[in-house]
């Protein structure tokens, strides 16, 4: 099993329920330089999106290169395959109930895809944000770190809420919304529509 890094920051976020139980939920930057206020805020801003559930947010920074991620890596593509950092993920969750947000400043690809800018096992326990294409750098435009902050807290939601077993929202307002390009990712929020909202957290 990989060893999780050690925990240079830890936040804790409780509030009132209506399902009562309590969920780890680990938020993990592998390379990707985030300056832990960012990632205090992203924590803060997902607390938000799921008041049915208890969660309770660890902040853990990669010091060094995580052991065995190397083999995602398609240098065909040039490109990380997602779905291999998903099971890599799997094997870092240090138990049963723990749910791990990856973080990773890299382009990825899927199955039937040619690139993501995030992805999840549906009800399952881990999954990833991929940052690069959510920089405006990324197309040859000049940055801008509030429009790619919240790039990343609504593919964060978007992604956390397949694991907690939300499907694709046909409402293009709504986090769940499937987005193919960053027009689709703009125009949505960050909120559960109200009929994703009805839905119970898995």
């Amino acid at each position: 099993m990989n060893e999780l890094p050690k925990v240079t920051e830890r936040t804790v976020y409780d509030w009132t329920i209506c399902y009562p139980r309590i969920v780890q939920l680990i938020l993990l930057p592998i390379q990707a330089s985030l300056d832990c206020s960012i990632l205090d805020k992203l924590a803060n801003d997902i607390s938000r999106e799921f008041e049915n559930i208890k969660l309770t947010l660890d902040i853990r920074v990669e010091l060094q290169t995580a052991t065995g991620l190397q083999s995602s890596i398609n240098k065909r593509r040039n490109q990380w395959n997602s779905f291999k950092i998903l099971e890599w993920l799997e094997k870092c969750r240090p138990n049963k109930a723990t749910k791990i947000l990856g973080i990773f400043d890299i382009d990825a690809y899927t199955a039937g895809f040619d690139f993501v800018f995030g992805e999840a096992f549906y009800k399952g326990r881990v999954a990833a944000v991929y940052l690069s294409r959510l920089r405006q750098e990324f197309y040859g435009l000049k940055p801008n770190p509030s429009l790619f902050y919240e790039r990343l807290v609504k593919e964060a939601i978007h992604e956390l809420g397949h694991v907690f077993g939300f499907g694709h929202c046909k409402n293009s307002r709504c986090v769940m919304h499937f987005s193919t390009s960053l027009l689709d990712i703009d125009k949505k929020g960050r909120a559960f529509c109200p009929s994703c909202r009805k839905k119970k957290f898995r």
